[in-house]
């Protein structure tokens, strides 16, 4: 399972010293391992983008990200698990208290490497400077400078970087979504009606809502 360090979709430390790990991707390779009765190898990287390389490759059996058309590509995805609000985070430093104060010249909005913004940003904020960052832990210290204003990314990720950069704030707007899915490399033949199954079951056994409620998740779209 391939796994990135800093949002609650994916992988958290343990609230408690003597815990097991928290995060959604985290939780659902282990039940699904368990369902196919094999050995769970949970794989850690500093950045979703790592994690993508990896099932490009083929080096993980299973992921749980944003399941784009891009990464479609390469990945075969079950139906949707849970859907994000995308959004900004606006650092301690800076004095941008709306939107529309976003979209002008000399505003640095950081992106994260592999994400989807890269492409989506410019036709958002085409006046900001956008600035790719290689993982939540550099975003955090570069809001906290003030070399960034603000950083946007799925809501999951912000309120969770917001825990660690104090004074900074979500911004109470929505920019879109992010549908997160279960996937395997696209040569593993019929996993798909194998995920799906497995999506059903624990959403209808309950299993899904507490996984979600363990996670500490905030940004969830609206049913």
């Amino acid at each position: 399972m391939g796994l990135y360090k800093g949002t609650p979709t994916s992988i958290l430390p343990a609230k408690l010293a003597s815990g097991d790990p928290r995060g959604i991707g985290y939780e659902l390779g282990g039940d699904l391992s368990t369902k196919l009765d094999v050995k769970y190898s949970p794989v850690v990287f500093e950045k979703n983008a790592d994690v993508l390389a990896a099932v490009k490759k083929g080096e993980v059996d299973l992921v749980f990200t944003n399941a784009s058309a891009d990464r479609a590509q390469y990945i075969q995805f079950s139906k949707t698990v849970i859907q994000i609000e995308k959004g900004y985070l606006i650092g301690p430093r800076s004095k941008i208290n709306s939107p529309s104060e976003l979209n002008q010249q000399k505003v640095n909005i950081g992106y994260s490497m592999g994400s989807n913004s890269a492409r989506e940003l410019p036709g958002l904020i085409p006046n900001a400077t956008l600035v790719q960052t290689t993982s939540t832990k550099q975003a955090i210290e570069l809001l906290k400078s003030g070399e960034l204003d603000g950083f946007s990314s799925n809501k999951a990720i912000l309120y969770e970087m917001a825990g660690s950069t104090p004074g900074s704030r979500v911004l109470p707007v929505v920019i879109g979504y992010e549908n997160l899915a279960l996937g395997t490399p696209l040569n593993r033949n019929g996993t798909t009606e194998q995920l799906n199954l497995f999506v059903d079951e624990i959403t209808a056994s309950g299993k899904l809502k507490a996984i979600i409620e363990r996670s500490g998740i905030q940004g969830l779209a609206a049913k």
